[in-house]
């Protein structure tokens, strides 16, 4: 094989077009399809940036969420034992009050009977007067006689022993 120029000539002829359709019916669309897929990386990854931002403001909302519910629940608690308290302190004025009540009848109820006792007393009172006097009516006592049987009687009077 011998090299002469018009073969030269027609080699790299035949190399231009071979190359001109390479690049016309390879080259250009492998540029355009990888052009596209360039494009598309691009998107995800502008989507995923978006997603990934998407998701830090959601992550954002749910942690701002979640500190007023945290908030909502502490007022509800303070509010639940303030309403506690309050209705503790209603229930202790209550029986307080039950209380005084009680006291005061039962103050009554012992006014009512040292009174009870009182008439009980006097009456006795009474009838030893009587049973005094008849005794004297008996007999005569002397002035000595007559301040031991009062002697007597106080002694009994103070005792309780009143009969």
């Amino acid at each position: 094989m011998e090299l002469s120029l018009p073969t030269i000539n027609v080699q790299i002829f035949n190399f231009l077009l071979f190359a001109g359709v390479l690049y016309w019916f390879l080259f250009r669309p492998l540029g355009k399809v990888l052009a596209e897929r360039k494009g598309a990386i691009a998107r995800d990854f502008d989507e995923a940036r978006e997603a990934r931002e998407k998701a830090e403001k959601i992550k954002e909302e749910y942690e701002e969420r979640l500190r007023k519910t945290n908030e909502d629940s502490a007022e509800i608690i303070a509010n639940a034992v303030s309403s506690a308290e309050t209705i503790s302190k209603d229930i202790i004025a209550k029986a307080n009050s039950a209380a005084d009540r009680i006291r005061e009848r039962n103050e009554a109820e012992i006014a009512d009977a040292r009174s009870r006792m009182y008439r009980e007393i006097n009456k006795e009172v009474g009838e030893l007067a009587v049973s005094i006097a008849g005794k004297l009516l008996e007999g005569s006592l002397d002035e000595s006689a007559h301040r031991s049987l009062i002697d007597t009687f106080t002694e009994k009077v103070e005792s309780g022993d009143v009969r």
